[in-house]
């Protein structure tokens, strides 16, 4: 198993601007709360509607990081309320980038 970063950013879709503002608590509040993550950020720029989400996972190999991570982004998302099915509707992928996570020693 090896640890990955994944990042994941997603623009708004929704009828109010403002909301993103109103979502990013508890967005962030349900993705700090998933077992099996490491190292997670949530980041927003509320000028341009995105969330960028930052999520270390370990996996086999970067199809199986992804798909922890964007489980992880469909959770948080369904968590303000934004639910599941229809999350892309409020929420649409721009990007998706994973990496081996580098460690380097103490």
């Amino acid at each position: 198993m090896t640890n990955y970063t994944v990042r994941v950013e997603c623009v708004a879709q929704l009828d109010d601007p403002d909301d993103v503002a109103t979502d990013f608590d508890a967005i962030a509040e349900a993705l700090f709360e998933l077992e099996d993550l490491h190292d997670q950020d949530l980041a927003a720029d509320l000028g341009a509607g995105t969330l960028t989400f930052s999520i270390g996972v370990t996996a086999a190999d970067e199809f199986g990081a992804l798909d922890l991570a964007l489980g992880a982004v469909r959770t948080a998302l369904h968590a303000a309320g934004r639910g599941t099915p229809g999350w892309e509707r409020h929420y649409r992928m721009l990007r998706q980038e994973v990496e081996e996570a580098h460690t380097t020693a103490v």
